[in-house]
């Protein structure tokens, strides 16, 4: 071998640097972002969680997925290849680049920007840094991106393409200038976005210590080996799905304009090692919900994360291979102008749950139920009487509890996760507490509750569902509004698996102060005046398995534990107490699943299937 080939050689690595250097930078990753959360003004950034940070090559491979949320993490690729349609690899230390536009970074809605910083090592360029928040304001024509109803994408806020805000370490002071005058919280925003520069100039730095220690040319070869890591264990997990064509489906609500369900198809494909989602029978593109391909594709991977091993790396090497075919046009990959506010939170759970049922069918014993949606409105307007200290300015909020995300569906051998949130999110967003909630907003939270006999029924339950109620002390004239382009759930259920029972519908409302009830929609936006109530209760995942097949005694608990009525352990469980409520009547109890099970035969020969869901009053 001639010496300049013997060069060109990746470097042989031990197994316990190989390993020190992939926890190194797993821990870089996951330091940004812990930086970010305690340092941030944005609400949703630092009480929800609403983030996520990569690491990426020179390439625009992800080598590192931080343990955040998956809808900001694993879209990274996507949004280099955009960055990269711009700059075509013209990058120096110290640049510095912002960018949210879905139609180039194709990552969502406009308030999930994109933060890029290249990774260089003595003027050699390593990779990218990538972290991705809900910043506090990006303009249009209602704070925090969740409005349904605006004319098109520009409508909807500032459209960004990439732009270096910094070059070679120099803030493009007119450019920053005019983004900043175009947001309702300028001073946040700016304090954010340096913020997040400063923590990943401290991450470059480390790495510049690794390759000070290791060798440049050791820390690259590590980083491809990660990601050929990921793409033999997906190859691995896929070759134990067996061969075939396997469907799902699942819908949304409406799209806040046509009044119409707007349902993910997925025709999922395994042959051999490879895989490939397939959505070309997806309704066409609509308003609001519409995913960009980046989040079409991020969704589809959580899906197959779900039914996989979890020690699969989350890195591009094992989106390898996955192929997706999305025809343009469709709900799944929208032509520009068409809105996209909604797109993680609904039409991308439509996708994760789709595609993870479709697979379920080939893996039962992996399946998992469908999580409970979101259903939690936004509460966005002013305070007249208050004055923000940052900014000299009456005080603006946009904020949200939380509280009222329902859990994850049952899987084998598991009940549904209490409080998990909606499927899309992995239960990587947190509730933020409540006395931050009211001290930050001119609304008092009077109930925050879990839902009785609101789970999906089997032998694996689905996580109960839960309540929020919330009044407003608003001040009379200030602009106070209830938003709820979040919010997905009253006329389809999450699903069950393997004949376990969906959970219930959700359902939002408003009360005046006469007593006065009327119905709060999903994909709307509302006054809510002084002294009304908003309540929200949403639904609970899907079932598991028969509900007949569940453990008496998990009922039994259940039923002590107040999330499942007496009446429904017996007519839906067949379990039957003693009189005490505290034991199980073993002899009643095996008679009355005897008798559920020939009801149930029965009307499977009629073609009636069995009422497994939740229907409280």
């Amino acid at each position: 071998m001639n010496p300049q080939a013997r060069a060109a050689m990746p470097p042989r690595i031990d197994p316990t640097t190989f390993s020190v250097v992939w926890n190194k930078l797993q821990y870089l990753a996951e330091q940004v972002g812990e930086k970010i959360l305690y340092s941030t003004q944005s609400f949703v950034t630092a009480m929800a969680r609403d983030l996520g940070q990569s690491i990426l090559d020179k390439q625009g491979q992800m080598v590192i997925a931080a343990n955040s949320a998956p809808i900001h993490t694993m879209v990274a690729e996507e949004a280099i290849k955009g960055i990269e349609s711009h700059f075509h690899g013209d990058y120096q230390p110290g640049d510095y680049i912002i960018a949210n536009d879905p139609y180039i970074v194709r990552g969502g809605h406009l308030p999930d920007w994109n933060f890029v910083r290249p990774i260089f090592y003595k003027g050699e360029q390593l990779g990218f840094f990538q972290a991705k928040t809900h910043v506090s304001d990006t303009g249009g024509f209602l704070p925090g991106g969740y409005g349904a109803g605006a004319y098109d994408i520009i409508a909807e806020g500032l459209n960004i393409p990439p732009l270096k805000l910094l070059k070679a370490g120099v803030l493009q002071e007119d450019m920053w200038k005019l983004v900043l005058r175009n947001v309702r919280m300028p001073t946040e925003l700016d304090m954010d976005t340096r913020l997040i520069n400063g923590c990943m100039i401290h991450a470059e730095a480390q790495i510049g210590q690794l390759c000070d220690r290791y060798g440049v040319e050791t820390i690259k070869a590590c980083m491809q080996q990660i990601v050929d890591a990921g793409e033999r264990a997906m190859r691995a997990e896929i070759r134990r799905i067996p061969d075939g064509v396997y469907k799902a489906e699942s819908s949304c609500d409406w799209d806040g304009r046509t009044d119409r369900p707007i349902t993910v198809r997925v025709t999922t494909t395994v042959r051999g090692d490879s895989l490939t989602f397939d959505f070309s029978e997806s309704d066409p593109q609509a308003t609001f919900v519409n995913c960009p391909m980046g989040v079409t594709i991020t969704s589809a991977m959580e899906g197959l994360y779900y039914i996989v091993d979890p020690k699969v790396p989350k890195n591009g090497g094992a989106q390898k291979p996955v192929s997706f075919i999305a025809p343009e046009g469709t709900v799944v990959n929208p032509r520009y102008p068409a809105t996209v506010g909604s797109s993680q939170i609904t039409v991308g759970t439509q996708i994760v749950e789709a595609c993870a049922l479709s697979l379920g069918r080939a893996l039962p014993a992996q399946a998992m139920a469908a999580w409970s949606r979101h259903m939690c409105p936004i509460n966005i307007g002013t305070q007249p009487d208050v004055t923000d200290p940052r900014t000299g300015h009456m005080r603006q909020y946009f904020t949200e509890t939380f509280g009222s995300d329902g859990g994850s569906g049952g899987i084998k051998g598991f009940d549904g996760w209490l409080g998990a949130g909606f499927q899309a999110a992995c239960a990587g967003l947190v509730r933020p507490n409540i006395e931050h909630y009211e001290s930050s907003s001119p609304y008092l939270v009077t109930h925050y509750e879990v839902l009785q006999d609101w789970e999906g029924a089997g032998e694996f339950r689905g996580a109960p569902g839960s309540y929020i109620r919330f009044v407003a002390h608003t001040a009379p004239g200030a602009v106070s509004m209830v938003m709820t382009g979040n919010s997905d759930g009253e006329r389809f259920a999450p699903q069950g698996v393997c004949g376990g029972g969906s959970g219930p519908l959700g359902k939002m409302t408003l009360t005046g102060v006469n007593g006065q009830v009327r119905p709060l929609r999903t994909f709307t936006s509302v006054p809510i005046f002084p002294g009304e109530a908003c309540e929200t209760r949403n639904t609970g995942g899907g079932g598991w398995g028969n509900p007949l097949h569940r453990d008496p005694n998990r009922v039994c608990d259940d039923v002590r534990n107040g999330l499942v009525s007496l009446a429904r352990a017996r007519d839906v469980y067949g379990v039957v107490l003693m009189p005490d409520g505290q034991r199980v009547d073993e002899q009643a109890t095996q008679a009355r699943r005897r008798e559920l099970g020939a009801s149930t035969a029965v009307a499977a020969r009629q073609g009636i299937g069995p009422d497994m869901t939740s229907t409280p009053g």
